[in-house]
């Protein structure tokens, strides 16, 4: 279908074509696999649909989503089972296995063994994972070409803020963004989130995907003033980015599937980091968020009140099959400086 003149400068990047050895690949073929996928965004008659996916990929991807999302509701049911019916060897066992699963070591920044791996390219499929570049946007015309590894393009972007937005329950879209960016944009960064994610069972293993530091001012302040060597490599290219989820909390409890929105409160905290450490906010719409699971709705408030209390999302949650495993929805970014 030929470009839409109002989109005449516009380029979809179809993550979700790409191959399956691409990290494997020399940057160069890696760059050549990029532009491959790289054409003129079409004008769409109707919503995009959820491509075809493989056998691997569809159970790569929901062995993640059931590692990182029913285990912990499986564990702290399976607790309160044998804690009523007082027993003790099981609720031991129980403990022990928590323990083990909440500490064990993970990969961290600058690892990208996750970030690099298999795992990421079934993610970008389940979700047929396309990104929007604006060539006439002067900070988004050299995203997901070899212009954004120019000293010249790195030094006007950092450091930078990326905002994923909206925040639904988890925004799946913006933690395969954390596994591409160093095409889309010439580095990785690091993101902002409750320092629960990092110690509960099953959540912790989104770690490697997205490299967590805890969302408070120190933390954002330090991974804004850290910068790596302008021409270091792979995990290195680190340091001056980090991305956020503006609407946190409220934003979960106000997702909606067929509604796009963002919740903010009233707390400006994040933007004055920003001013104060001079970084470029960058706004970053993942349509389709929403769709991916229903938080089932306390008319009472209480879990939200707990959620707040905790600084960590309680709530029950399902998508497919009924399960807290996200449905098939095309993600489509949007990326744009704000």
């Amino acid at each position: 279908m030929p470009a839409h003149p109002a989109t005449a400068r516009v380029d979809v990047v179809r993550l979700w074509q790409l191959p399956d050895d691409f990290f494997a690949r020399p940057l160069d073929e890696q760059w050549a696999a990029v532009k491959a996928v790289t054409a003129p965004a079409p004008e769409l008659a109707a919503p995009r649909r959820a491509c075809v996916l493989s056998f691997t990929d569809d159970a790569l991807a929901t062995g993640f989503f059931l590692a990182t999302l029913a285990l912990p509701f499986g564990l702290a049911l399976s607790f309160l089972y044998f804690l009523y019916h007082g027993s003790r060897a099981p609720t031991a066992a129980l403990v022990v296995v928590a323990a083990v699963l909440a500490l064990h070591p993970l990969p961290r920044a600058p690892s990208l063994a996750f970030r690099s791996s298999r795992l990421a390219l079934a993610l970008a499929r389940y979700f047929t994972m396309e990104m929007l570049c604006d060539r006439s946007d002067p900070f988004v015309t050299d995203y997901c070409t070899p212009g954004v590894d120019a000293a010249a393009f790195l030094e006007r972007s950092l450091p930078s803020v990326y905002l994923a937005c909206p925040h639904g329950v988890f925004n799946y879209g913006a933690m395969v963004w954390c596994c591409f960016m160093r095409w889309a944009c010439g580095w990785y960064q690091y993101t902002g989130a409750a320092a629960a994610v990092r110690h509960a069972p099953g959540l912790r293993l989104m770690d490697p995907l997205i490299w967590l530091i805890e969302a408070d001012r120190k933390s954002i302040t330090a991974a804004l003033r850290e910068r790596g060597p302008l021409d270091a490599v792979d995990g290195e290219r680190k340091g001056g980015v980090v991305g956020m989820v503006p609407d946190g909390i409220l934003g979960a409890f106000r997702s909606r599937p067929g509604r796009d929105e963002l919740a903010i409160g009233k707390r400006r905290g994040l933007l004055r980091i920003c001013l104060q450490e001079g970084a470029v906010v960058h706004g970053a719409w993942f349509f389709g968020t929403p769709d991916m699971l229903t938080v089932v709705q306390d008319p009472f408030g209480i879990m939200e009140f707990l959620s707040r209390k905790a600084r960590a999302g309680v709530m029950y949650f399902y998508g497919r099959w009924f399960l807290p495993v996200p449905r098939r929805v095309a993600v489509t970014v949007c990326v744009a400086p704000v």
